[in-house]
Order: C-alpha cells, then structure tokens, then sequence
C-alpha cells in the first residue's frame, strides 16, 4: 500500500537533486507536450463522421473506368441515384448532391449591398435523412420547392448579424433565393463541409443537362450519390449487382464504368478518391510521437540509473534499518511518478498556450474540450503510469536486490549484457531514434523540394489566377484579357479552365484517327486560349499554336498522347483526326510533356483546346518585381469588367503548394519533432557528462597532476559517446532506408536514396553531440585538480 511518507521522501530527494530533476522534467515536459498534441491530431481525424447514428450503414457509390488509364472519380452519373433507388430495395434512404463550389451571395442593394463566398450544394431532402445534420428553423421538406434554400446557423449570422435569417430573400449567383431552413452547425469532424443547401430542383434548371436522366456518359467528381443500406444489407451484395445495373440502365453499352460502394468512414482516408489523409500517413504521425516520448523517456531512466552510483549507501542504510525489496522499489517508483505529474501539469499548460498555432499548424479546427474528454484523460494517465513503470522500476529494482554489506563497501556494479550496459543500450536507441527522424526528415524535404521546385514542364512564378464568372462570357472575357494585355508589368494574359497542374481537371474519352469504338482511351482535357502557351510557358515542339475563337476546330497534344497512340515523332501527328467527345478535331499541334497532377501520378495524355463556356480562369503573368504596383491595377480592371462580383485572386505556385499540403504537413512534423528529439537527446547527454563528471572527477585530477592536457580530458567523455553514436548509426541508417523507400513508393516521379542522402544527418548528430559533451568536459577539464583530489 502507498505510503505517504513515500511521498514525503521523495519531494526531499527532489529537492535535493534539482539539477537532475529540472533535467529530467524538461525532457519529459517535451515528450508529453508532443504526445498529447498528436493525441489530439490522431482522434480528431480517426472520429471523422462518429456522430451520425448509421454511420456503419452510409455508403457513397463511387465509379471506376478504364479506357487505357485506370480512373477512379468519387463523382458518379447524375441518373445514378433515381436509377438504383428505383431498381433495388437495398437502400433505405438515397440523396444526391451536386456541388456548386463557393457560391456569391449577395444582400441588400445599393450603398447596404454585401457580398459573402459559402461553400454550397445542391441536395435532395433525403440527404438530411442519411445524415445527421438537424434543423433549427424548419426542415428537410423545404428543399423539395424549388428556391429554397438551407445555411447552417453560423452562416445565417455572419448574412444577418442584426436579425432572423428565417424567411429572408438572397441572391445566390445573381438568383433569388429563399432561407427556408437554419441547420445546426456542420461539425469540423465531418466529410460534408457544406454551408449552403440549394433545392435540388434547382440543379434541373441550372444545369438542365447534367442533371437530367440522360447525362450518364458525364461524371463530374462534384456529382455525389449517398446511400443508407437497410439493416442486414451487407456491402458486398450491392457491388455484386452494379455490373448488371450499369448494363441495364447506362445505354452505352460498350461502357467500361464500373460502380462500387464506399463506406462513410474510408472517405476521409481515401485519397484515390478525394481523402484529406491516409490512415498510414497518421500512423506515420503516431510513431514520430512514440519516439520523442521514448527518447524523453530514455533520458529519464538513464538520469535515473547514473544516480544510482549517488543513492546507494542512501539505498544500504535503508536496507539495515528494515526497508524491504518492495519499499525501495516503490520509493523510486513514487519519485518517478511525482517527476511524471509536474511534466504533465506543465505539458498541459504548454498544450494551451499552444493550441491555437497547433490548429493552424496542422490546419485542422480542433476545439479545446477535446483536452476534457475522456479519451485524452484516459491517454495522459496511462501515459503517466507507464513512464513512471519504466522509469522507477528499473533503478529502483537494481538496488532492491543489493546486499546492504556489499552496498556499504561500495562493492556495486551496474548489470550489463554481454559487456554492454543497460544505461549504453538506451543511449544507442536513442541516438538511433534521432538519426532516423533526420534522415527521414532530409529525404521527405529532398522529395517535396523536387516535386515543388523541379521542372514541371511550365513556368509557376509570378502567374496570378483569377475567378471568372460564368454569366456573359462571350464579351466579359474578351473585355478582360485585352484591358489587362495593355497594363505595364503584365507579359501575358490567358483564359482557361485551369492552370496545366491544377486539383481542378476533367477527363474524357476519345477514339484516334477513326479507330473503333473499342481502342477508345481517357485524356485530361484543358480548355484554352491562344494565350494559354506564351502565358504558363508551355514548350510546342510541332506544329502551331491554337486558333483563337470558340469551337473545337484544332486541338494540341502532349508527347505522352503520341506515344500512347504509337506514333513515331510530333511532327507525324499533325493532321490526325481525333474524336472528342463525339466530335472531329485535327491534331495541330505537339507540346512537350507538363505535369498536370502531382508527383504521386504519372503524366496522362492530354488535349488543349479552345471552347469559350469553360473558362473558369484568367491567368496573369506579372513581372514578379512590379507584382506589388501591378495587383491593385488588375484588381481595378476586374472590377470594372464584373462589377457585381467579388474580387479574389490566387498564386499558381501556392496552389501547387496546397496540392502537396499533407505531406508538407509531414515534413512540417517530422522537421518539428526531429528538433525536440535533437533537444532532448542533448538534454540528456548533457546530463550523462554532468554525472559522468562528477563521478570521474578523482580519475580527471589525478590525469591533469600526471600532465594530461584539455584535449585528452575531453577525449575521455567523448569517446564513449562516439562509439555508442556509431552503433546507433549502424542500427538506424538501415530501416531509414527501407520506409523512405516504401514511402517514395507512393510517387511516380521520385529522387533516388543514396549514401549521400545520410552524410548530413549523421555529420549533424555528431556535432551537436560532440558540442553537447564539449560544453560541459572542457569545464570539467579546466577545474583544479587539487579542489577534486581533495574533497574525494
């Protein structure tokens, strides 16, 4: 039974060894910090979509083709839904949602007119009765009348911070639109981050096309049916129909489309679909957090351990008095557990100050009562219990077992394997631990320098992309690119649909030079202008430019489009009739090879061509030393051009930086927690020396009597240190190289590991643990030798 003079005891010893402590709790209070932040980071994603009631029965159907190049689209075609609800009883709920981006909403007129961006859909009723998003003012019905409209409550302040959003008119991309229903915030841990819900009635005015039931050869990622299986119904029984149901209701019967279900909990995890994070990537995560706290952990029990050669005769006259084996253990283990308290009392306030950067660090909107939920106290007490087993139980164990007589002689030897000592194998793994987070640091930082900087086949700096909105763009976009053609700072001005490497890309099929139906492959397609070459720097190796106008009357491909069809050069492909979309085009023209998605997938064929309806995009070249004088001019024209929009505007290069933004966030923590590792791996060093030179202080008089010099001194604390870095290098260098392999794995363009790659983590470990022992033997090696002969 715990006894409070244990307690009593070991605030004494605490007190007494306030070096050791500080050290001890300073590496802890970072291992702590670090855990319970990626705790945090760990069950905010791992909860994603926990509060539905049916989660375990929501499933989203995705679609899959194969015209030469596998694709996988988290959209499906738009009859999908009326399509399966109609055929099967498996599902007893079915809602189809159509995304439409970040709509204008404007209200009042005039002098009091406001704009606001929200992130919309368009959704049937029934999506309210799949998911759990309740209503506060009204309800699902009211997305049955066309006009009506639902925003969440957050969105219904910041549009009437003054009054009830209830019944109010807002036009919503210039139309008139009724707030018939106020939902309850979208929680942060949801999939469907949606403000904004339009009838689904409106979609078959707006987009009559795409959302009638003969659009099925489109499929528009943005295009999403949910289903909610009937209880019993197993997954596997639905994917083993949609076979016959594509081949009974798609009437394109050569279609390669293939239907399947995906359940709610692997959409956030699925980035073959649109996913946010993979799930090895948080596991990723969990380990670079286990090894800070393990190597917070090591420096405590190799403190704790080095004071044993300190607390033995403390141990042995214990003993003599009547202590048991069992009393001396649980001494250190109450010591250890009280050091394990005030780190975590200080963790938690660190945690605090630090939250809010966290959050924006991780770009993840975690809430502060998460540190109150039973999930982080059950984690911090646990994690508390195990490092004060660990810490305690192994010094407090090896004294337990002394002989007070052969403690009193001084007769002690720390227990070893195999001539290596315990404390000598933590101090290897912690080493190893630090070389490894470096290494692996260094080739994540080479992989995403090279995938962000390296040639992607078109010029990314100092190009601006701006909004265009999709009314009146037969004169608004010709008005725009020639006002801002004759702007000083601007080279060149392009409409588009998007940029060459953009997260926005469409893709069809197409059959070459009057080939069968059958021989049909998928291309990226990109509408441009004439300008969409001189603007983003894209090299045509054959041929000319496109024609300026507003059909498809020429297109041009890439090299991987040449090679695809077999052709031998750019020059033989000119003149060659290609079948987009159902319609003729003559190829005239071949543009060297350009990155259209990341480093993680390959290069696809791909067509530019000019078609004025799916300009979404004006792209701005400025001379990056004018860009300051030259934003507030473009800004002035835009406005004169489109003056009932909002004005935004974006960077092409930071946007290619987002599209890398998670493994970015990976190197961010990998780069982060390789420092705190780094900082506490010297903390404890630096705390080995301290007691290594205390304990050698007679040895180091007796050299300096004998002539010995600061070097040779210097030499005796870094020796050891040198070998058991080497060991450690030899142990870590090996499963760096095999998981930054498999993690390379996942890109199609990737660098190559070498030796090379190590040279600078392990030149870097050295140094700063040669410096670490430096800081502190040269001052043992300068102290007079007379003062250490003299109070040994």
């Amino acid at each position: 039974m715990i006894q409070l003079n244990w307690f009593k005891t070991a605030i004494r010893n605490i007190r007494r060894n306030l070096s050791s402590a500080i050290i001890n709790v300073g590496g802890l209070t970072i291992g702590f910090t670090g855990a319970m932040l990626l705790f945090c980071l760990l069950h905010y994603h791992l909860s994603f979509d926990d509060f539905h009631p049916n989660k375990d029965r929501i499933y989203r159907i995705v679609s899959e083709t194969n015209e030469g190049v596998q694709s996988f689209n988290q959209g499906v075609p738009q009859p999908v839904g009326k399509a399966f609800k109609n055929a099967y009883p498996f599902a007893e709920q079915v809602a189809m949602r159509a995304d439409r981006g970040y709509a204008l909403v404007t209200i009042g007129e005039g002098q009091e007119k406001k704009q606001f961006r929200i992130s919309g859909s368009y959704v049937q009723p029934s999506y309210f009765s799949i998911f759990n998003y309740p209503f506060l003012q009204g309800d699902a019905s009211v997305l049955r009348v066309p006009g009506n409209v639902a925003i969440t409550e957050k969105e219904a302040r910041r549009l009437f911070p003054a009054g009830d959003a209830y019944g109010k008119n807002i036009m919503v991309d210039g139309k008139l639109l009724t707030i018939a229903g106020i939902l309850k915030d979208i929680p942060p841990n949801s999939v469907n981050q949606r403000d904004l819900f339009v009838s689904y009635e409106n979609y078959k005015t707006d987009q009559p096309w795409m959302a009638s039931d003969s659009s099925w050869p489109a499929i528009s990622g943005g295009v999403q049916c949910f289903v909610l299986l009937n209880k019993g119904v197993k997954a596997a029984t639905v994917d083993n129909e949609f076979p016959r149901f594509v081949k009974q209701y798609n009437p394109d019967k050569n279609t390669t489309l293939q239907l399947k279900l995906q359940p709610l909990k692997d959409i956030h995890f699925n980035l073959t679909f649109d996913g946010d994070i993979e799930k090895k990537q948080l596991w990723g995560l969990a380990v670079i957090g286990l090894f800070l706290l393990l190597t917070a952990a090591i420096n405590f029990i190799n403190l704790s351990t080095a004071q044993i050669f300190f607390r033995q005769k403390e141990t042995g006259v214990r003993k003599a008095l009547g202590s048991s084996d069992s009393q001396i253990r649980w001494q250190f283990l109450v010591e250890a557990f009280v050091l394990s308290v005030i780190a975590v009392v200080l963790s938690l306030l660190v945690v605090l100050l630090v939250f809010p950067y966290f959050n924006d660090f991780c770009q993840t909107s975690i809430s502060l009562t998460a540190l109150y939920q039973y999930p982080f106290v059950l984690f911090v007490s646990a994690m508390v219990l195990v490092i004060s087993l660990l810490v305690g139980y192994f010094p407090g164990s090896i004294l337990a077992r002394l002989k007070p007589v052969q403690v009193m002689r001084g007769h002690f030897q720390q227990p070893a394997s195999g001539g290596f000592s315990m404390r000598r194998m933590l101090v290897v793994g912690q080493f190893a631990i630090v070389l490894f987070m470096i290494s692996c640091t260094t080739i994540i930082s080479r992989q995403l320098q090279s995938a962000i900087r390296g040639d992607l086949g078109f010029k990314q700096s100092g190009i601006v992309l701006l909004d265009i909105p999709g009314k009146d763009k037969a004169n608004a976009v010709a008005a725009l690119r020639n006002k801002l053609k004759g702007l000083s700072g601007v080279k060149s001005v392009s409409a588009c649909y998007a940029a060459p490497m953009s997260s926005n890309s469409n893709s069809t099929s197409v059959t070459f030079d009057n080939q069968p139906p059958e021989s049909a492959f998928s291309v990226n397609v990109k509408a441009a202008d004439t300008g969409y070459l001189s603007t983003f720097g894209l090299q045509l190796l054959a041929g000319r430019n496109l024609y300026a106008g507003d059909s498809v009357n020429g297109i041009l491909v890439n090299e991987t489009f040449v090679k695809k069809v077999k052709i031998a050069s750019p020059e033989q492909a000119l003149g060659k009739t290609v079948a987009l979309n159902n319609k003729p085009a003559q190829i005239i023209g071949v543009v060297k090879d350009f990155h259209a998605g990341t480093f993680h997938s390959e290069i696809l064929p791909t067509c530019l061509y000019s078609k004025l309806s799916s300009y979404y995009t004006c792209a701005v070249s400025i001379d990056p030393y004018q860009l300051t004088q030259v934003l507030p001019v473009v800004e002035k024209v835009w406005k004169e051009v489109y003056p009932d929009e909002m004005y935004s505007y974006n960077f092409l290069d930071e946007n290619i930086k987002y599209m890398y933004s998670t493994d970015i966030t990976l190197l961010k923590f990998n780069q982060v927690f390789s420092f705190l590792a780094i900082l506490v791996g010297c903390i404890g060093v630096f705390g080995l020396v301290s007691f290594m030179a205390i304990r050698k202080k007679k040895e180091i008089g007796i050299r300096k009597v004998l002539g010995a010099g600061v070097d040779n001194i210097l030499w005796i604390f870094a020796r050891e240190f040198i070998y058991l870095l080497s060991v450690a290098l030899v142990i870590a260098i090996p499963p760096a190289y095999y998981f930054m392999n498999r993690w390379l794995d996942d890109f199609v363009y990737k660098i190559q590991i070498g030796p090379y790659n190590f040279f600078g983590p392990v030149l870097l470990t050295f140094v700063l643990v040669i410096l670490t022992v430096g800081v502190k033997s040269v001052r043992a090696a300068l102290s007079n030798p007379i003062h250490n002969l003299k109070s040994e």
